[in-house]
């Protein structure tokens, strides 16, 4: 899957740059900023799966262990900081596709506690289990052009999810690992947003996005995920 991903992130870049040199490089405020351009994106991902049955695996495997516990506690944290650097080519004044390489950070729970293992007294002692995703991401968009500066757009993408979820031990200060799963999966990304047009160059916008079922269900299990977040985008 990822080498399909390559293949297909590298195909539309090509495509783009083409229709990019061949664009008209004089702009006046008519044209509505047509032409290529590029964006980077830095958001809050806020992913909205329930962690509760993930926190109730690491108490069970720390219980497994046999040895005698005390102070357990458990926690999640389910909102990290995402990115997403695109290529964009507005076609009209209401149509625009994009090709980016976006990741969203991780999901985390974690298990603590202190535990005696072989008599000689209690350590602290920590399980981690994380799940992060990201790839590629093609995007059509639907823009509504309010005035010269102002526009409204919708979202429909299709992300090239790579995930991985990852367990990992700390015992007495000391890093371990259990193991990790990687998984392939193709997403539905759904978004809405607004932009505003300081000039004929430079737009910021606010979007936020939905993303259900990240993940390959039967190797890394699946998460929801919500994105709000600031983008600036500079015309070729």
């Amino acid at each position: 899957m990822k080498k399909v991903s390559v293949v297909l992130l590298a195909a539309f870049s090509i495509a783009f740059a083409a229709l990019a040199d061949a664009a008209p490089k004089k702009r006046t405020r008519n044209a509505n900023r047509v032409g290529p351009y590029g964006m980077g994106f830095v958001g809050q991902s806020n992913w909205t799966s329930d962690q509760s049955q993930n926190e109730l695996d690491l108490i069970a495997t720390l219980e497994e262990t046999g040895a005698d516990i005390q102070n357990l506690s458990t926690s999640s944290e389910d909102s990290d900081m995402g990115y997403n650097l695109t290529f964009g080519y507005r076609f009209t004044r209401y149509f625009a596709a994009e090709l980016g390489l976006a990741q969203f950070g991780s999901v985390e729970s974690v298990a603590r506690a202190d535990m005696d293992f072989d008599g000689n007294g209690f350590v602290p002692v920590a399980l981690n289990l994380s799940f992060s995703a990201g790839g590629p991401m093609f995007s059509a968009l639907g823009i509504l052009p309010i005035n010269d500066k102002f526009e409204l757009f919708g979202r429909v993408g299709y992300l090239f999810t790579s995930s991985k979820r990852e367990l990992n031990s700390r015992v007495d200060g000391q890093r371990g690992g259990f193991g990790s799963a990687r998984g392939d999966s193709q997403d539905l990304v759904l978004g809405v947003g607004a932009a505003w047009n300081f000039n004929q160059v430079y737009s910021a916008r606010l979007e936020y996005q939905k993303l259900d079922e990240l993940g390959e269900d039967n190797v890394t299990g699946v998460e929801d995920l919500n994105v709000i977040g600031l983008g600036v985008v500079v015309r070729f």
